[in-house]
């Protein structure tokens, strides 16, 4: 596009207006595409979408057809791998036509001829190696039995060329690794008929350890820690992880390596993303074959710990926790040793491991790598200063869920297991809050723990276990005789109103199990647990409240809100449908602005909420707010056309004067919201002609 759509500019600077500043939010960016490609032609190209994680794969299918609905010009491009074909084909309801895609011989020679353009050392190549190498590499790599290695997909489920064109980049890739046309030309005739991609990593990895010495660690280490990492490294970031020497309290600069040097450790199996600064695998067989091969790394979670441990531990780190503003651009792999050394430690820990962790968490109030873990994990504390965060070891090994650290803490004196660090949460709150049930259980043996010590806020452990969804916390807590369910924190808000906010249905049902938890407990701003739930559009916990007989599904708020109104705001249609199904729900009942579930609805463009209330007689789609503007008016001024056209088909009046004495038409030009200017132009004219 030659410009940057309007729609997006404006979100920008909505957003940008924010604290700090935010990205927008899923079901505002599918709005959106959804203006920007209502009225042009739009090609969209999804790589890779096998890659991308279950959860959030699901969640995009959803939104792309969302946008589909909306803008029938759109074509969607994506590739995969095709065990997700199913899945595609479901969430996009038919839309699709599916071409198996697999490169041919041409496709391979071609590849080849790139990759030997860009030989690093051309004076070991020479025309008739160059032809033997377009020759054999196809051939031999055709009559190659190449099997699936992911568990559960059939053999026929894998695009065997594709894993041959594989094949043909690993061959390429170690022909050109040798230094002579001599040693090239062996490499080239020890490739194997028969070979399978597993055997081909194999080959790779033997190749990489009979490197020897330095390069072969160098080279394990790299594969180690790209393929177990929390999440993909900057190629800074993994230097300097290797660059870290077990035992030692410094860090040598001098000792990172090259970039350069760990891709050529590797013998090509890595590959640096330049877009994405990053370092990754070649392939997603590699990853595949590394986890199935536990013999190529001992203990690697466990390893990588020890690594992390050393750095924070290091004399260069620990200088850094006195300044309150730390210059950090020089040590690249702080931020993940800060954030991730306690995940990979709950999954395997050493003694070293644990030795160098308690040896770390004993002075750990205070120290550089607790504000990056709570400024980079809580998201709401951009800057700091470590020693005013109070986040003690027990505070951290609880938070991290390692029970054998947990449990060495408490046996060292000094240590107050009530004690209210960051945001005044107690060691039971973190591991509540995290959900690790182990901990919460040795933690409540103690005799002198407090169950229901508050955080700041007011919220204790089970509140926040009920905000976080966990139902297994939650019904540990509710064990304990002296653990309130109706504890109040500072707003008036219950742990059921926090678990019908985050949604988790598993915890409402206990909760609800518990009679004297009240499903009609208004907080301070007098809502109730069905408001939150239904805010928030979470179907289920919606389902469960409106079964109770004690539940009035169109309680208002102190602002007036109700349940409908609230879900309509936020274009929940499947909430607002469960909702206006009850008799004794008002769709037209007005906040204290005099805004209606219409009004709220129209100014955000959800044109499905807006539909099925227009559906209603009780609405009138005319109704004006304490400031004379109507939802028309709203929806004309946001731009939002679709909207403008929905209520125009139901004869709303496009002349009512609001308290500013303009009509729908009038701010609408005045901002410039060009769509809906067309939509009103006619309507523009007649209330000219009238004034």
């Amino acid at each position: 596009m030659e410009t940057i759509p309007k729609e997006v500019s404006r979100a920008f600077r909505e957003q940008r207006s924010a604290i700090g500043g935010r990205a927008p939010q899923l079901v505002d960016i599918v709005k959106m595409l959804q203006t920007i490609t209502s009225s042009r032609q739009v090609f969209m190209s999804i790589d890779g979408l096998d890659e991308c994680a279950g959860v959030h794969r699901a969640m995009l299918l959803d939104s792309l057809r969302e946008i589909l609905e909306k803008s029938p010009g759109t074509r969607i491009f994506v590739t995969g791998r095709p065990h997700i074909r199913a899945e595609i084909e479901r969430r996009l309801s038919g839309r699709v036509t599916c071409v198996s895609v697999s490169p041919t011989r041409g496709d391979i020679i071609g590849y080849l001829r790139v990759r030997i353009s860009q030989d690093e050392m051309p004076e070991a190549m020479d025309k008739s190696l160059e032809a033997d190498i377009l020759q054999m590499i196809p051939e031999n790599i055709s009559e190659m039995c190449v099997h699936s290695m992911t568990p559960g997909i059939p053999p026929q489920c894998m695009l065997i060329e594709a894993v041959r064109f594989l094949l043909a980049s690993l061959n390429i890739e170690a022909i050109l690794q040798e230094p002579t046309i001599y040693q090239r030309r062996e490499r080239l005739g020890n490739m194997t008929v028969g070979l399978e991609v597993g055997d081909a990593y194999a080959r790779m990895i033997e190749r990489i350890k009979a490197q020897g010495g330095n390069k072969s660690r160098l080279g394990i280490a790299a594969l180690m820690w790209i393929s177990h990492a929390e999440r993909p490294l900057a190629a800074q970031e993994l230097c300097h992880a290797l660059a870290v020497e077990l035992g030692s309290t410094n860090f040598n600069a001098g000792n990172t390596p090259s970039i350069l040097t760990l891709v050529a450790c590797c013998q090509g199996l890595i590959t640096v993303d330049r877009e994405a600064s990053a370092v990754r695998l070649i392939h997603f067989t590699l990853r595949e074959y590394l986890s199935s091969s536990p013999d190529i790394f001992s203990n690697p979670h466990s390893a990588i710990a020890e690594i992390c441990l050393t750095y924070l531990s290091s004399e260069e780190v620990w200088a850094l926790s006195t300044d309150p503003h730390p210059d950090t651009r020089d040590r690249p792999f702080l931020e993940y040793c800060s954030l991730y050394w306690g995940v990979h430690a709950k999954k395997e820990l050493s003694s070293c491991a644990r030795s160098l962790a308690l040896g770390l968490l004993q002075e750990y109030d205070g120290h550089i790598s607790a504000g990056f873990l709570l400024c980079l994990r809580n998201y709401r504390y951009p800057s700091y200063h470590p020693r005013s965060l109070q986040f003690n070891g027990l505070h951290c090994a609880s938070f991290f869920g390692i029970f054998d650290l947990v449990t060495g803490l408490l046996e060292v004196p000094g240590y107050d297991i009530n004690k209210g660090g960051f945001e005044g949460r107690t060691p039971l709150a973190w591991a509540a809050r995290n959900g690790h049930e182990g901990v919460a259980r040795v933690l409540l043996e103690c005799e002198e723990i407090n169950p229901e010590k508050p955080g700041n806020r007011g919220q204790t452990p089970l509140s926040v276990a009920a905000g976080h969804g966990h139902q297994g916390i939650v019904s540990i807590l509710l064990e304990q005789q002296d653990v309130n369910p109706e504890n109040m924190d500072h707003n008036g808000r219950t742990p059921l109103s926090y678990a019908a906010e985050n949604g988790g249905e598993e915890v409402v049902k206990v909760l609800l199990g518990q009679e004297v938890v009240n499903p009609e407990k208004v907080d301070g701003d007098g809502r109730t647990p069905l408001s939150y739930a239904a805010s928030g559009g979470h179907e289920g916990v919606v389902e469960i409240l409106l079964a109770l007989d004690i539940v009035n599904p169109d309680k208002r708020d102190l602002l007036c809100r109700t349940p409908l109104l609230l879900a309509a705001r936020n274009g929940h249609e499947c909430v607002v449908r469960m909702l206006l199904a009850r008799e004794e729900v008002n769709p037209d009942m007005p906040d204290n602005l005099g805004a209606t579930p219409l009004y709220r609805a129209a100014s955000f463009g959800h044109e499905g909420v807006v539909q099925m209330l227009l559906a209603r007689e009780e609405v009138d789609p005319d109704k004006p707010t304490n400031y004379g503007t109507t939802a028309l008016s709203s929806a004309s001024f946001g731009g939002r056309d679709q909207v403008v056209r929905i209520l125009l088909g139901r004869g709303v009046n496009p002349h009512t004067w609001d308290n500013y004495c303009q009509t729908p038409p009038m701010p609408t030009s005045r901002w410039g919201r060009r769509r809906a200017v067309a939509v009103l132009e006619p309507y523009s004219a007649a209330t000219q002609s009238t004034v």
